[in-house]
């Protein structure tokens, strides 16, 4: 079971910082070992229907794993993600609550690295 990684309710373990890869990115405030929850986002379920034409938006969404056409508009830091082929986190929806999304490190991450995930095969299909 993965337990979610807390220091203290009121510190945060991630941030947003300026990357070097896109503008700006997640990163990683203390040593966070492999995995663990970094994050639980929620989310809201849009469709082909509300990205009939393009728009920036697509840039951020992620492809439902449940419903071929729906796509998931990721709320806290889960659009601030960079993409690598080689991730160091991957997101999941919550088992426990299908309202959210996890964050979940695949690797130790060190203090100060930049998070990131594969956008997928999907995601670049429509670039």
């Amino acid at each position: 079971m993965k337990k979610f990684y807390e220091f203290k309710k009121k510190n945060k373990i991630i941030e947003i910082k300026n990357s070097n890869l896109h503008g700006q990115g997640v990163f990683a405030l203390y040593d966070i070992p492999k995995g663990i929850i970094i994050e639980k986002c929620p989310y809201i379920v849009i469709d082909d229907d509300d990205l009939k034409e393009s728009n920036r938006l697509q840039d951020y969404i992620f492809t439902s794993p449940a419903t071929k056409g729906d796509y998931l508009c990721v709320f806290g830091y889960g659009m601030m993600y960079n993409h690598s082929s080689n991730p160091n986190v991957e997101w999941e929806i919550c088992k426990k609550d299908l309202r959210f999304v996890n964050f979940v490190t695949l690797c130790p991450i060190c203090k100060g690295e930049e998070i990131l995930h594969d956008y997928g095969d999907d995601y670049w299909k429509t670039r």
